[in-house]
C-alpha cells in the first residue's frame, strides 16, 4: 500500500496530513456509493459493473497474496533465528569439547608479544570465549601457537 505524507508550514502551525492507496474496503464503498446514487434512467451497464467485481476480485487476491508473502518471510525469520541459535550453541559446545582435550598438553601461547609456555590445567568458557589456565594464567584459545605432549621423565632425565 502507497502511502506519503505533506507537511505545511505557516502562522507558526505545521500540519502533517497522510494519505494513502485505496484499499479493498475503501474500493467496496466507492462501489456501493456508485450503485446508490446511479442515475436510475440510466443504470451502470452489466460491462461496467463486471469490469469493476472483476477489479475488485483482482486487489482482493494481490491483498491475500501480500498477507501469505508476509506470513512467510516472518516465518522464515523465526526459523533462520532459531537455527542460528542452535547452531551457535553446537558451535561452542564442539569447540569445548575439544578444547578440553588440552588438558595436561604442553602449550606455547603469544600473549602480548609475550611467548607462555607451560601445561594446561583448566579449560573454561568465559564472555570472551573458550580460556585455557596455562601456568596460572587465563590464555584465550586464539592465543595458542603450538601443542604438544608433555615431557615424560625419561625425556627429560640425562642419559647416563
Amino acid at each position: 500500500m502507497n502511502a506519503s505524507s505533506v507537511t505545511a508550514t505557516g502562522s507558526g502551525t505545521t500540519t502533517t496530513v497522510t494519505t494513502r492507496g485505496l484499499g479493498k474496503d475503501d474500493f467496496l464503498k466507492l462501489l456501493a456509493a456508485q450503485l446508490r446514487n446511479q442515475d436510475p434512467l440510466n443504470p451502470m451497464s452489466n460491462t461496467e459493473f463486471i469490469a469493476q467485481m472483476a477489479q475488485f476480485s483482482a486487489l482482493e487476491q494481490m491483498h491475500n497474496l501480500n498477507e501469505s508473502f508476509n506470513k512467510f518471510g516472518d516465518s522464515l525469520n523465526d526459523t533462520l533465528n532459531t537455527l542460528h541459535e542452535e547452531l551457535k550453541a553446537e558451535l561452542q559446545a564442539n569447540v569445548m569439547l575439544q578444547t578440553v582435550g588440552l588438558i595436561g598438553k604442553e602449550v606455547a601461547a603469544v600473549v602480548d608479544d609475550q611467548t607462555l609456555t607451560g601445561t594446561v590445567s583448566k579449560v573454561s568458557w568465559t564472555a570472551e570465549g573458550v580460556m585455557l589456565l596455562v601456568g596460572g594464567q587465563q590464555v584465550p584459545l586464539q592465543a595458542i601457537a603450538e601443542v604438544a605432549m608433555p615431557a615424560t621423565p625419561a625425556q627429560t632425565e640425562p642419559a647416563s
